[in-house]
């Protein structure tokens, strides 16, 4: 079993965490470009959903110590971040 969480640990270092980020920020992105108030609630779901789900597995293979969990969240905030801003340019790209 600790193999097998090793090998998974070192699988999540080699790919880029943006790439899967981006994934439910452009969903929710297109989503929150459409009108009206229901559309805001469907693109926090799929926000919450989709990057609260890549950054729990993160925490579940990754955490010991409080000071991981720490690093883990603030990077993978920064992460985040990064995959909004592509993710608004590549909608507001495609709306045009």
């Amino acid at each position: 079993m600790d193999n097998f969480i090793g090998f998974g640990v070192e699988v999540l270092r080699l790919v880029p965490l943006i790439l899967a980020f981006y994934l439910p920020a452009l969903m929710g992105l297109a989503i929150l470009k459409e009108r009206g108030e229901s559309y805001r609630v469907k693109a926090a779901l799929v926000f919450l959903v989709g990057f609260g789900g890549i950054v729990a597995l993160q925490l579940l293979l990754r955490s010991a110590s409080a000071l991981q969990v720490a690093q883990t969240v603030g990077l993978s905030l920064a992460q985040i971040a990064f995959a909004l801003l592509l993710a608004a340019l590549t909608v507001y790209k495609l709306a045009d």
